[in-house]
């Protein structure tokens, strides 16, 4: 039986303009959405935008919202992190889930079809695995497990690859992602490295829409970036991060800190050449998990209420200037 989300009323928190200052957040406008029944994490937007992925506090409860009428659907009740992704149509969700059984721990590969309201398993495997990654020059799925990595190509109706798919199919090289952290799987297969980082293992990841970059955020609360298996650059203290939809830049939950104690989530936009800028500065709401609804809109939640806003704002000069045309995704 859907669960019915709790709408709350529309209304604007700041109409304040973007300040030209570099030191304070860029102050734009809020709105809150809707408030939902329990916590929202991972959220993930369907490419037509109707609909909307997200697990529960700890990873699990795989649930979809239509963003029209506010049902939710559960997908899966089982453990799923930032294991999923949608089907460029938005039809559906594709999933790694672990259920424990009397024998130890399974993983499943499935996909859930938003029309047909129906689950089906494409692949299971003994032992836990790592997260499934999509390569999108060839919609092939790429996760570890204890013997090796899962290769399984997928299949789209009427599917019919776009100009960059084909002109970028010579890149050699695909993503892995572990829950242990980001591999980068070249020469044809045959080299497997571990992208360095803190070491504490993977709380979230995002793949940028031509599938070269990935950003990846750390049990430790430290967000990194890297490319084509290469570039590693630290971008800061958080989580949550988020590429925009075309430009080589992102979004995170940049943390606040008392030493080394963790008291605050605002979130903060990185464009990979060091130009940043908080977007919020908050102290009674952790902002956390922002997704693009659109190239100046997000989508994200409150870290300690059950909250969803929307967040709309003007392009910032300082960092539009030095995401210049051959850096777009």
């Amino acid at each position: 039986m859907p669960m019915r989300a709790w709408i709350l009323g529309i209304i604007f928190l700041s109409h304040q303009p973007l300040t030209a200052s570099s030191a304070g957040p860029l102050k734009p406008a809020v709105e809150p959405v809707m408030r939902t029944e329990g916590g929202m994490n991972h959220l993930s937007l369907s490419p037509n935008k109707k609909l909307l992925a997200f697990t529960n506090d700890q990873g699990q409860s795989l649930r979809i919202m239509d963003l029209a009428p506010h049902d939710v659907v559960e997908v899966t009740p089982h453990r799923v992190g930032p294991g999923f992704f949608w089907s460029p149509d938005g039809v559906r969700l594709f999933f790694r889930e672990l259920i424990r059984d009397r024998n130890g721990i399974v993983s499943e590969l499935a996909a859930y079809d938003t029309i047909l309201n129906q689950k089906s398993v494409l692949d299971t495997l003994q032992g836990s695995t790592g997260f499934p990654m999509l390569n999108p020059y060839e919609n092939t799925v790429f996760m570890m497990h204890e013997k090796g990595i899962l290769q399984k190509r997928l299949e789209f109706p009427g599917e019919r690859p776009a100009k960059w798919q084909k002109e970028k199919r010579n890149v050699i090289g695909n993503w892995v992602v572990s829950q242990q952290g980001v591999l980068w799987l070249g020469e044809l297969g045959l080299e497997l490295k571990k992208l360095a980082d803190d070491g504490t293992g993977i709380n979230s990841y995002a793949l940028s829409p031509d599938g070269r970059r990935i950003t990846w955020a750390t049990k430790g609360g430290h967000v990194y970036a890297a490319q084509d298996g290469t570039n590693i650059v630290f971008i800061g203290d958080g989580r949550d991060p988020a590429w925009h939809p075309f430009r080589s830049l992102l979004v995170y939950a940049a943390s606040r800190k008392v030493g080394a104690n963790v008291y605050d989530y605002d979130l903060r936009l990185h464009n990979l050449r060091g130009a940043s800028r908080s977007l919020t500065k908050t102290p009674d709401l952790q902002e956390r998990w922002p997704i693009w609804l659109d190239a100046t809109t997000l989508l994200y939640t409150g870290g300690n209420t059950t909250d969803l806003f929307r967040m709309n704002f003007r392009e910032v000069p300082s960092i539009a200037r030095t995401s210049k045309a051959a850096d777009k995704l």
